[in-house]
């Protein structure tokens, strides 16, 4: 707790090594010392703060680069939550036994349960020095959730991330031997090398016995026994379903038979080959396509973003300046309702831009669940805005009551708790600078005020007197899933043979186009020639068609212009004429037409007979993603002839889609009238499309198709992605 202790391995014939630090990762680097030891002891360090420590290895001939970063903090004493909280689902008809992996430093643990996910739920049960507690108090069959606190005597963690846990029926049988377990299932087609058999652990067990037979009233055969409530069965055949049973034992008996499920496996359909990958979005899925596609060049053939946010540090720049700095002003669209919404799920994704709060990712300084939502006021809440901290500072609703903000806070000036017009939302992005050059962003050699996030001398706070210009440091983490940042550190090799098609509006609302332009010069910027044109080429129902690799398209208007973002929908209002219609018609065209392009030796045209006999499909189904552990769904096209032969292959499309857009919206027969008729006309070639749900299923609303930073409100959107690619490769018959 007194100093951060850095080590690194020797570098052959250094005689010295000199440290440096960061506050950020991109950021100016100060030189702490220098030893010819291979440890140096930080004590300069703030507690809490993370820092970035790199190394340089010195001797006669000179001085090396940078070695790699790594983090360190300095602890204020506190444990940190419990990890890995596990509640008994129905395993005990007495209690239900929740246990956690023991916090460094702890001396004892709260228990808390609640009926709802959100700890402003949460009622402490009692504590323990133990890392297990029995919950005896719980009613049979009621599904609770449960947090664990860690203490000692330098105060006590945050909440852990929570469990469910419920107690079963009955009473136990009276001679002791275990009941049969209970909801056995059984995979079905998710390994590519066995069938999983899990089950509910029964009250009292200590062995588990696993049969599998042939037929439902076949001979059961034992596979094996486990002390574990999970079985892989690594010898069925596949394609084979079997059924499987499982028995329970103690030192008493064993139970009955288990109730059966079934389960099978099978090896991959498709071949799933990266020059035969492609990934595409609109909105959110533009970033999303883009971010996930660069960040795996080898996994990807082509790259389409439709208006998206393409350069983050410009994206913090909007929030900053033009929303929150213009907060009673908004246009009509985006609304301040739509645009509230967003930060709140940006802010789930990636941390709240706003404030720097140690102890929370999501919420400012001060603000906890058990706060948030109600009427609070800070007093004390130093701010440039209110440099002595003597006006109240408040949380509020907006724009209806019951809608409470949460990330944000206002300066409440006429001390009525609540928020009027014109009362500053207040802004800590970084430290207060001159923008001499009005960008509303830092640039190098700007003069700033080295008085931390706060902006005012003498509190101490986040970057204060630390010589370097402090950004919040949750900007970090939209820095690091930046797709300019990416595009300018990719090496040549990688970002070069890739295939990118860009679009924006010149009137985007949210100024995407602005993204486009910095993303675009900095492809050229690296000698990428990149294709520029200031409108589509032709309209629909003609469609564009470009050979170049790079081709950014400029088109006249905003951010959407489709009904209730339902892309079937503008295809058939496209075909009518409407306006707004025909620009998004041009914009999905296109994509679809460049990704087809850029796929070579395509099976191009159809004829009446396949539609007829062999024709293509479109819908909505569901898979389980091993990241999220739950089923997700997501929508699929498949080509005309696709069920007419079991030896031809189809490059595949994984489109991304918009900010709260529905897979239904694009999974629809209108989209499919227009994807046969694109094939029918040999406009486009076979390919097979996905669309997977761009939806956080905890909000309903946009995850970004990241691993979101906030797990309580999020999950890890990106690696359930690839476990949908995946799942593609394994079950359709990908080229």
């Amino acid at each position: 707790m007194d100093k951060v202790q850095v080590t690194w391995t020797a570098s052959p014939e250094a005689t010295s090594y000199t440290i440096y630090r960061a506050t950020l990762r991109w950021g100016a680097k100060t030189a702490l010392g220098t030893t010819s030891n291979t440890t140096y002891d930080d004590t300069t360090a703030l507690a809490g703060k993370i820092y970035y420590y790199y190394i340089k290895a010195t001797n006669a001939s000179g001085t090396s680069d940078f070695s790699g970063y790594d983090t360190g903090y300095l602890s204020d004493g506190k444990p940190s939550a419990p990890t890995n909280v596990q509640a008994s689902d129905g395993t005990y008809m007495d209690k239900v036994q929740v246990t956690w992996t023991a916090s460094s430093g702890a001396t004892s643990y709260t228990v808390y349960r609640g009926s709802y996910s959100y700890t402003f739920f949460a009622s402490p049960l009692g504590s323990t020095s133990e890392t297990f507690y029995d919950d005896v108090t719980a009613t049979p069959n009621k599904i609770y959730y449960y947090w664990v606190k860690a203490s000692n005597t330098y105060g006590t963690s945050g909440f852990s991330a929570s469990d469910t846990g419920s107690r079963s029926e009955g009473t136990p049988p009276p001679d002791g031997t275990p009941p049969p377990p209970t909801n056995v299932q059984a995979s079905d087609g998710t390994y590519m090398d066995k069938v999983q058999i899990t089950w509910t652990a029964s009250s009292g067990a200590t062995s588990y016995t696993i049969y599998r037979a042939n037929q439902r009233w076949g001979t059961k055969t034992a596979l094996g026994t486990t002390s574990n409530t999970t079985y892989d069965d690594t010898t069925a055949l596949a394609g084979a379903i079997y059924y499987y049973y499982i028995k329970a034992t103690n030192d008493y008996g064993t139970s009955d038979f288990s109730g059966y499920d079934t389960g099978w496996w099978r090896g991959p359909i498709g071949k799933g080959s990266p020059q035969f990958r492609a990934i595409g979005g609109v909105s959110m899925g533009a970033y999303g396509a883009m971010n996930i596609g660069l960040g795996r060049p080898d996994f990807f053939n082509t790259i389409a973003s439709l208006g998206g946010p393409l350069d983050m540090s410009y994206l913090l720049k909007f929030i900053e300046v033009d929303m929150l700095g213009n907060y009673d002003n908004p246009d009509a669209y985006p609304s301040r309702h739509t645009l509230v919404d967003m930060l709140q799920n940006l802010t789930i994704s990636f941390g709240n831009p706003a404030y720097y709060n140690p102890l929370s990712s999501y919420y400012p300084p001060g603000i906890t669940a058990e706060n948030a939502r109600i009427p609070t006021t800070l007093y004390g809440f130093i701010d440039d805005l209110n440099p002595t901290g003597s006006l109240p500072v408040i949380t509020y609703e907006d724009d209806d009551p019951g809608d409470w903000v949460e990330v944000l806070l206002a300066l409440d000036t006429n001390g009525d708790v609540k928020r009027n017009f014109g009362e500053p939302v207040l802004r800590q992005f970084q430290e207060p600078f001159i923008d001499a050059n009005g960008n509303g962003m830092f640039d190098p050699g700007e003069s700033y005020s080295d008085t931390g996030l706060d902006g005012v001398s003498g509190t101490g706070d986040e970057g204060e007197g630390d010589g370097v210009f402090t950004y919040n440091p949750n900007h970090d983490h939209y820095l690091a899933e930046d797709p300019l940042i990416r595009a300018e550190t990719l090496p040549l090799t990688d970002l070069q043979p890739l295939n990118l098609y860009i679009d924006a509006g010149t009137e985007d609302e949210f100024e995407f186009n602005i993204h486009a332009e910095n993303f675009v010069q900095n492809l050229l910027s690296r000698s990428l020639p990149v294709r520029i044109e200031n409108d589509f080429p032709v309209d629909f129902p003609l469609i564009s068609h470009f050979d170049e690799k790079r081709v950014y398209v400029r088109y006249p208007g905003g951010h959407v212009g489709f009904e209730e973002e339902n892309i079937g929908l503008s295809f058939e209002q496209a075909k009518e004429g409407i306006e707004g219609a025909i620009v998004v018609a041009n914009r999905f065209t296109t994509l679809f037409n460049f990704v087809s392009d850029h796929f070579i030796d395509g099976d191009y045209g159809t004829d009446p007979y396949e539609l007829y006999r062999y024709p293509s499909e479109i819908g909505v189904t569901y898979f389980n993603s091993p990241s999220l552990n739950r089923k997700m769904k997501f929508g699929i096209y498949l080509p005309p002839g696709y069920s007419r032969s079991s030896t031809n292959y189809y490059p595949v499309l994984y489109l991304l889609l918009g900010y709260n857009m529905s897979v239904e919206g694009m999974a629809n027969s209108w989209v499919k009238a227009a994807l046969d008729t694109f094939i029918l006309t040999g406009e486009m070639q076979k390919m097979i499309i996905v669309i997977p749900d761009g939806l956080n299923y905890k909000s309903g609303s946009g995850h970004f198709f990241v691993n979101q930073i906030d797990q309580e409100r999020g999950d890890k959107f990106k690696d359930y992605f690839f476990d949908l690619v995946t799942y593609i490769d394994l079950l359709y018959k990908t080229k």
